[in-house]
């Protein structure tokens, strides 16, 4: 790869990996839902002015708008709060190193749920190592234990899995979609679901935002939700899909480096041992390890 597309992948990690450090941040003043609506409103304000200048032609049909909702639900809604909620009782470091086993379980699953999508050699091995990596992350003594005041853990491994099923579901539902549409789609329509909620039940904690948190949680939206958005479309088109296996590898370690210089939080032993196996498991999923290895493509 060139240069830029890799300048472009380690800035896609890095921007994913610091909204772990903004979700820690907000909930010094904020609920997990007002910081996850105002992270989809944002955005979505955004993206919609966007489409009125760009003016993208694309027919919306009731299939269309269906599949948004539940993409809405399964990438925006649902993981985004698992992940808040988690994190008011985990670091945001532990956070990001569960987080990145998104793409195992997706891999795993597309495999069981896709004719197309074969398991591999070198897929299950780097499934099952970086499984193997999660659970020592966590803890195998306290993986079980559901009353240790850590079980935000189990909810950000609930978010891994609502991200699996999403990206099945925007693979089998949304691949004729044109990517603008998919993420404004999807940020629209997660801002739709969650205002009713937000008007009657959070009125008055949106509302009386100071300006530092409303500047804040602009920040968390327009780096984490809009840039990152363009970024990885830019990906997609330049480099293709089988590179944002490497975005994944590379948020845990911004994360925890931006955690520990804003926040000062340490990484255990068993968090950074779990890590380089996570990595190291998806590494070897990216198939180029292997081929490098072997001198032919697995």
């Amino acid at each position: 790869m060139e240069l830029r597309s890799w300048s472009l992948i380690l800035l896609l990690g890095f921007l994913w990996g610091s909204s772990f450090l903004f979700v820690e941040l907000l909930l010094e003043a904020l609920t997990p839902f007002s910081i996850v609506y105002l992270r989809v409103l944002i955005a979505s304000l955004i993206f919609l002015v966007l489409l009125i200048i760009i003016r993208p032609r694309f027919q919306l049909t009731k299939g269309v708008i269906l599949s948004l909702f539940v993409m809405a639900i399964l990438n925006n809604i649902l993981p985004f709060l698992l992940i808040a909620i988690g994190q008011q009782s985990t670091t945001g470091s532990l956070a990001s190193i569960l987080n990145a086993n998104t793409s195992l379980l997706t891999i795993l699953m597309a495999s069981i749920l896709i004719p197309s999508e074969k398991l591999s050699i070198n897929r299950l091995v780097g499934v099952v190592v970086g499984v193997l990596g999660v659970i020592i992350a966590v803890g195998f003594e306290s993986l079980f234990d559901f009353y240790d005041g850590r079980s935000g853990k189990y909810l950000i491994l609930a978010a891994t899995v609502s991200y699996a099923f999403a990206g099945i579901w925007g693979r089998i539902k949304l691949s004729q979609v044109p990517p603008i549409i998919s993420a404004s789609g999807m940020l629209i329509m997660s801002t739709v679901v969650m205002t009713p909620f937000a008007f009657f039940y959070r009125s008055e904690e949106i509302m009386g935002l100071s300006l530092n948190i409303f500047v804040l949680a602009t920040a968390f939206a327009l780096l984490c939700s809009v840039a990152a958005y363009f970024i990885y479309f830019k990906i997609l088109e330049g480099t293709g899909a089988g590179n944002l296996l490497l975005c994944t590898i590379i948020i845990p370690p911004s994360a925890i480096i931006l955690n520990a210089i804003f926040l000062g939080e340490a990484i255990s032993y068993s968090e950074l041992f779990g890590l380089l196996l996570i990595v190291f498991g998806l590494l070897i999923l990216d198939g180029r390890v292997l081929e490098t290895i072997l001198g032919r493509r697995p």
